[in-house]
């Protein structure tokens, strides 16, 4: 019974913040560095906000449907789930579609990123940060 309450009250403890050098905050490119996404803290959560858009991206961008990529939130809703990792979303603006995604930080200049359409199509990116 005590084994129980204590595995019962372990998984209600709030997480734990990550360490701050753990922390995927900051500016990051994407991997042909044709977009730059500022993630910082929304509420609970991180979200990315686009904040340099190649013209190429640009474009893409208006073939989905959106007028600029500059000032977009591309990603939104993640939350840290284990050390080094977030979940949450993605916005693919040139299919107009949000699908999951899990960021995985690889070390202090790097992250993957990783998209799933339909639970089994996935995709990923190694982005870098920039400051």
């Amino acid at each position: 019974m005590t084994l129980l309450l204590s595995l019962l009250l372990a998984a209600a403890a709030p997480r734990a913040a990550p360490a701050a050098d753990a922390s995927i905050n900051g500016l990051w490119w994407n991997s042909d560095a044709s977009v730059a996404v500022d993630v910082q803290p929304c509420g609970n959560l991180l979200c990315g906000t686009v904040t340099h858009a190649e013209k190429r991206a640009e474009l893409d961008a208006r073939k989905g449907g959106y007028d600029h990529m500059v000032g977009l939130r591309v990603m939104y809703g993640f939350e840290h789930v284990a050390q080094g990792r977030w979940k949450g979303n993605v916005l693919i603006p040139e299919r107009k579609m949000n699908v999951r995604s899990t960021v995985t930080r690889l070390d202090a200049g790097h992250i993957k990123v990783e998209g799933c359409i339909l639970g089994f199509l996935c995709s990923h990116e190694i982005w870098r940060r920039t400051r």
